[in-house]
């Protein structure tokens, strides 16, 4: 593999070619599971950033798609919240994911690929996070789905309540 170095344009330069090469073959490798993930305009996964097996993501943005980070963690799911609709409406299902390196927080939408099973399992062990990431979660202003909001997330992956 080319190496870039440290400096913006190298690191830039590389994330360009890797972006190409995205678009290229209509997808990426996913850095945890290594399968690869399809990434396609018709199932609204054009910008598309986790996998659809493993639901992990890779930290690539500073500023919600910048795609300037330098940092390259892997983003393990911890949770799900749902979008903010406003006046209390529910919106969709978002996944919470956690860089294994820096520890920077993110939320993404799911993808209609994604595997359902997966996303369950994320809503289950995030009722068993620590109260330290529970605390960080609240102050980003991100709410951690709980036992409470389990209907509304049958709901809306399996149209059943």
């Amino acid at each position: 593999m080319k190496r870039y170095g440290n400096s913006r344009f190298n690191h830039d330069k590389y994330r360009a070619k890797q972006r190409y090469h995205e678009r290229k073959t209509s997808g990426f490798r996913c850095s945890h599971c290594k399968r690869f993930v399809p990434i396609n305009d018709r199932m609204g996964t054009a910008n598309r950033n986790h996998c659809n097996w493993c639901l992990w993501s890779k930290h690539v943005d500073e500023v919600k798609g910048d795609r300037r980070s330098h940092c390259s963690g892997g983003m393990g799911p911890i949770g799900l919240t749902f979008k903010h609709e406003g006046h209390g409406k529910v919106g969709e299902i978002m996944l919470i994911h956690l860089c294994s390196v820096c520890q920077k927080i993110s939320i993404n939408r799911i993808a209609r690929d994604d595997q359902e099973q997966k996303i369950v399992a994320a809503f289950k062990s995030s009722l068993r996070l620590e109260s330290s990431v529970k605390v960080r979660l609240e102050k980003a202003g991100i709410y951690l789905l709980s036992k409470a909001d389990e209907g509304e997330l049958s709901t809306q992956l399996f149209g059943i309540s």
